[in-house]
């Protein structure tokens, strides 16, 4: 799950998406996938083997991601996205997966159409990502070299919700779960403007209180495009490219400067409790529910993995979420927390430059064994 990015939308340039690598022992099919009368790539890797494989359905995260989990960023460049990688590895392993573009994620991956299709994507609700994860799963457990009742589900971030929700929906043999959302929206994104927009910005405050000329600095240093986005907000609404200037209703005290735990802090918060729920893709009337909300449900077995220098998603969130699995009976759940690795489950010296690495092998084995022992 990223940070919000109304201010910076327009900026969005990609000009290409990741290479999967590929296996002898893998064939790869091409899907078309009809989602609400927009089509959209799909691929479904099978191994070489006479019986039907059990199928693993790959959802990406935030915003319109390739089937790689790529996605468009700043001045011309990709984040390349882990999941094809990811593919090939279960699938050389026995297991058919299908992974899909979400809806809008080829325009968003053209200098010329990424606009237009933030803007689409912006429209959806998460019921309706929902339905397209359904259609895709379904896709794929019609092939006939497909074993339709062994199936497990993995959801990267706020697709763990996905995950989820569709899991039980479909009486999924396993759950598996990367940086889940475990915490309600607005409180995950409050979080992150405290667990890394505060240390990342207070590098160009003085004692603590950022003035504009050290906010317009911390866009060109040194940390993630999160880090680096936390700043935002900090602008007023009149800003302009040529005349910023900081944002007077934090600024409290007209002192022009901003108090990062003072000022910002609290404000922050409170932007996230009143905006959230207004979003279509989070409010209430049309989201789905996080995984804090449904542990009651979760009998099936579970598997969490969870960078420790996880800059979208608290680790103490996982922590809890396994926890609460344990309380509400369920008896086959299992945390991996990594030190060092980030939401990517890639390398991530700190949450201040968490910037979505390549994942490890080590949790990509984790998820093999872990399949083959359910």
């Amino acid at each position: 799950m990223r940070s919000r990015t109304p201010f910076v939308l327009s900026f969005c340039l990609l000009l290409g998406t990741a290479a999967s690598e590929r296996s002898s022992a893998v064939t790869a099919r091409s899907l078309t996938l009809n989602f609400a009368g927009i089509p959209a790539r799909a691929e479904l890797l099978l191994p070489d083997r006479p019986a039907r494989a059990p199928l693993v359905l790959l959802i990406q995260g935030t915003g319109p991601e390739d089937m790689d989990g790529s996605f468009a960023t700043f001045g011309g460049q990709v984040t390349n996205g882990s999941l094809g990688t990811l593919a090939h590895a279960l699938a050389g392993q026995g297991y058919a997966v299908m992974r899909f573009d979400k809806r809008y994620a080829r325009e968003s991956l053209s200098a010329e159409g990424a606009v237009a299709a933030y803007t689409a994507y912006g429209k959806l609700s998460m019921r309706d990502l929902l339905s397209d994860a359904r259609t895709a799963l379904n896709a794929a457990a019609a092939q006939p070299d497909v074993d339709a009742s062994r199936v497990y589900v993995y959801g990267w971030s706020e697709g763990s919700v996905i995950a989820a929700t569709l899991a039980l929906e479909v009486g999924a043999r396993g759950l598996i779960v990367q940086g889940p959302v475990a915490n309600d929206y607005a409180s995950v994104f409050a979080r992150q403007f405290g667990r890394v927009g505060v240390p990342y910005l207070s590098r160009y405050a003085q004692d603590g209180r950022l003035g504009l000329p050290g906010l317009l600095s911390s866009f060109g240093g040194n940390g993630s495009m999160l880090a680096k986005l936390q700043g935002q907000l900090l602008f007023d609404r009149t800003s302009t490219l040529e005349h910023p200037v900081l944002n007077t209703a934090i600024d409290v005290n007209h002192d022009g400067m901003i108090d990062l735990q003072a000022e910002a802090l609290p404000a922050m918060a409170a932007y996230d409790r009143a905006s959230v729920p207004q979003d279509p893709m989070y409010a209430p009337s049309t989201s789905l529910p996080t995984l804090d909300t449904l542990t009651s449900q979760l009998k099936l077995p579970v598997l969490i993995l969870q960078g420790g220098n996880d800059a979208n998603i608290d680790p103490a969130d996982a922590r809890t979420f396994d926890t609460a699995l344990t309380k509400a009976g369920n008896t086959d759940h299992t945390l991996k927390l990594y030190p060092g690795l980030g939401h990517s489950l890639g390398k991530a010296a700190d949450v201040t430059q968490d910037d979505f690495a390549p994942m490890e092998k080590g949790p990509m084995n984790d998820m093999v064994n872990w399949l083959n022992t359910h």
